[in-house]
């Protein structure tokens, strides 16, 4: 029971510490300049970007801040949108949902003719669980599934949408890059 507090808590530490913005957030696109990309994330299996902005490496993670994963968690996560076009993931992502980890997206602008990595993983939670009958202990461990998933490396072009889609099973991780036409 304490290792699966100490575990707990070391997660929800490290989850804390995750950005989920850009840093030119609050800049408009221009499409002459930037392109456009929706993530998808849900608790227990965050999306990551990266991008250099201004000559700055940037992460930004979808789904594995504490609270995007709280609100995944409990369903309660809207999808945040800055207008790109609708997908037939993006028009219900949560008819891919899971028990306790609902799926959303984000959409960011990011620099054109600039070097982007996505990627994903899933995050298990191994637990533990003792309980005592008359005669004997008895420990049920269970074990997780995690993975680390493929690492896509694209240009996007100006005035263009992508949009980075999960491997849709529970036992893979990895993403694929479509171009929204």
């Amino acid at each position: 029971m304490k290792n699966l507090l100490l575990i707990s808590i070391m997660t929800l530490g490290a989850a804390a510490c995750v950005s989920t913005e850009l840093s030119n957030q609050h800049t408009p696109y221009d499409a002459t300049k930037d392109a456009r990309i929706r993530l998808y994330g849900q608790n227990g299996r965050p999306s990551f970007l990266t991008v250099n902005i201004d000559g700055k490496k940037e992460k930004v993670t979808v789904g594995g801040g504490l609270g995007q994963a709280f609100s995944s968690m409990v369903g309660a996560k809207d999808n945040e949108s800055i207008g790109m076009p609708e997908t037939p993931l993006s028009k219900n992502p949560s008819a891919h949902s899971k028990l306790l980890s609902s799926i959303f997206f984000k959409e960011f602008v990011i620099p054109a003719n600039a070097e982007i990595q996505v990627t994903n993983e899933i995050i298990s939670m191994d637990s533990t669980h003792t309980h005592y009958t008359a005669t004997e202990k008895i420990t049920t461990v269970i074990k997780g599934k995690s993975c680390k998933g493929n690492t896509v490396t694209f240009i996007p072009e100006a005035g263009k949408d992508y949009e980075v889609a999960p491997i849709s099973t529970d036992r893979e991780c990895g993403v694929t890059v479509y171009e929204i036409k």
